[in-house]
């Protein structure tokens, strides 16, 4: 908590004019020197901060500053605890804000403004008022490997009779690479979905400095720096072997499947990243949706909901549109519309069982490393209303299917299981929407326990 030398009021890091000021006084500082300071923030190589805790989702966040943290950022609960007050080592490096949030928040709306069918909640001015500056922790790798390489190849060089003759080559040379850039979020509440949908400008990393974090929150760090050593050995190796078969002696040779590279030069450090941070509560207030901005770059992620009435009525005017231009250019025959019917219930079909894998997905996090590696006893269970959706699809395909191959003399027969199949169509597009609403949004089961509306 660092205070004003001349006025021992706050200060706090201006992201517009990119200096530490006073909200008092108005002095400004330039935030790469050190400041005279009544209560260090940072003393040598250590940082201290107050920590609050979230009884509800168990999120940890940082002040430094005298400001108490109110609303948990990541599920919107007031129910946030104080702890106590924690030191922690600096970390190497920071990516200070250069987007204020003013802008984070024009940057949102116009986003939700295109999205026609978003409920009305998440627009209010109440809501995206929320957005939070946080930093974010995250493990930074450096990888390298300096020395020599042996790759095969083989190309064809003429037939015989009946046999087909290949000159196998040994190719030689010398590797210098060099990798950075490859980091990963330390953060468990920090879903790898969003982190990795938002990359920074690492080539703008700065030396760490409390300086910059004047003003903002922070993320405690609670996931182990090496958990994601192995993906960015993966993703580095994937690019030396994209930049290998890109050189022309390797095709000249003959080269298609490069070895693996094994990287022997590994540096491991941690960096505080920027982030604008918006949990949107749900109607019911069990479900949250998530905003988030990149504080450097600008760039928004957010997977919104669908309003059920808006889909509606969005839906019987397409509807109305396609019935009049089909019936003024085209007559389809009663077989013709059972078969239309059949193509219908297919891609309801194609669309719940893809929906079943990405519920699974969510449910479990099994596509989240860092939250894997604290949380370690998820369990792939078998979602309902997804069984159920699948279900009606194969129903809502089988039954005109069933008509078409008994073929009656009727067209009475042909109508009544198209009809019958695209209402179970109808029907299963609402189950299909009430889905995306729980794949694009996060359970907070304790809520139905604990209440902590953020609007009380």
């Amino acid at each position: 908590m660092i205070k004003c030398p001349n006025c021992g009021g706050e200060l706090k890091y201006n992201v517009q004019e990119k200096v530490v000021k006073c909200e008092h006084c108005g002095t400004k500082f330039n935030p790469k020197e050190k400041i005279a300071t009544t209560k260090a923030a940072s003393e040598g190589t250590n940082l201290e901060g107050k920590v609050y805790s979230c009884s509800q989702c168990g999120a940890n966040l940082m002040t430094f500053d005298e400001t108490a943290i109110t609303f948990c950022s990541y599920c919107g609960s007031q129910a946030m605890i104080e702890s106590k007050m924690i030191t922690q080592n600096n970390p190497d490096f920071i990516i200070p804000f250069e987007i204020n949030k003013e802008q984070c928040i024009e940057t949102f709306k116009k986003k939700i403004n295109k999205s026609i069918f978003v409920p009305n909640y998440m627009k209010s001015d109440l809501v995206v008022d929320k957005f939070r500056g946080i930093y974010i922790p995250y493990g930074v790798y450096k990888l390298g490997y300096n020395g020599p390489k042996k790759e095969k190849g083989s190309k064809y060089s003429h037939r015989s009779g009946d046999y087909e003759y290949y000159n196998d080559y040994s190719i030689n040379f010398d590797v210098d690479a060099k990798y950075e850039g490859f980091s990963y979020d330390l953060s468990s509440k920090f879903y790898d979905r969003y982190s990795q949908a938002i990359p920074f400008d690492e080539t703008k990393k700065l030396p760490f400095n409390p300086n910059y974090i004047l003003g903002f929150y922070a993320d405690a760090k609670d996931v182990e720096g090496n958990t994601y050593l192995d993906n960015a050995m993966d993703d580095a190796a994937a690019d030396y072997k994209k930049r290998i078969l890109s050189v022309k002696e390797m095709a000249r040779y003959g080269c298609s499947k490069p070895s693996a590279i094994k990287f022997d030069q590994i540096e491991q450090k941690t960096g505080m990243f920027p982030l604008y941070f918006l949990a949107i509560r749900s109607k019911n207030q069990k479900n949250i949706n998530y905003a988030i901005v990149n504080g450097q770059t600008g760039k928004l992620v957010t997977e919104l909901p669908v309003s059920y009435p808006k889909y509606i009525i969005g839906s019987l005017i397409l509807s109305a549109i396609i019935f009049l231009l089909i019936n003024s250019s085209l007559i389809l025959n009663p077989q013709e519309v059972c078969s239309a019917a059949i193509g219908f219930a297919i891609i309801g079909l194609i669309i719940n069982f893809i929906q079943a894998i990405s519920l699974s997905n969510r449910e479990t996090h099994s596509d989240d490393e860092g939250l894997q590696s604290v949380k370690k006893d998820s369990k792939i269970k078998a979602n309902v209303t997804s069984i159920v959706s699948i279900l009606i699809s194969f129903i809502s395909a089988l039954l005109p299917v069933l008509v078409l191959a008994k073929n009656p003399a009727e067209d009475l027969y042909f109508y009544g299981a198209a009809i019958g199949s695209l209402g179970l169509v109808l029907l299963n597009f609402y189950n299909i929407i009430k889905k995306h609403n729980e794949l694009v949004s996060t359970k907070l089961p304790q809520l139905e326990k604990r209440g902590g509306d953020e609007s009380a």
